[in-house]
């Protein structure tokens, strides 16, 4: 949330304070022979694409992953899509048998059980999720 409350400081930085004295020069830049876009088009346009990137997060994970023990052997695995991807839309049962096996492996269990899965979409906002949730039963060491 941190993040869009400084979307309206950046813009007002941006836009400079008065008219009489602006934050940026009014010069040009000289990209090529035939191409000198004014300074201040060039660094709105930067500042709107490191706004892009900052919301939309390329390098980020597709999948937020949380887990939560419910008991000796039952852990429940929550699994949300970020809003915006470039993918990963059936790669949910995979992610969660692989964090399932995971949680095994550090418990010391030989395996696991899948007591519930479930998938859906989650429409709260303008841009709607992807979610997968389900538990697991920890089997007892042989």
């Amino acid at each position: 949330m941190l993040r869009w409350k400084c979307l309206p400081l950046l813009a007002a930085m941006l836009a400079g304070c008065s008219s009489s004295s602006p934050i940026i020069p009014d010069k040009e830049v000289a990209i090529s022979p035939s191409l000198h876009p004014p300074l201040e088009t060039v660094v709105l346009a930067a500042a709107v694409g490191v706004a892009a990137f900052y919301v939309v997060d390329p390098l980020a994970p597709n999948w937020e992953v949380r887990v939560h023990q419910l008991d000796d052997t039952r852990v429940e695995i929550n699994l949300r899509k970020k809003r915006f991807s470039t993918g990963g839309d059936g790669e949910a049962m995979n992610l969660f048998r692989r964090k399932a096996q995971e949680i095994a492996e550090e418990s010391g269990s030989p395996g696991f059980s899948i007591l519930r899965y479930s998938e859906g979409i989650d429409s709260e906002t303008m841009v709607a999720r992807r979610f997968s949730r389900g538990v697991i039963r920890l089997l007892p060491p042989a």
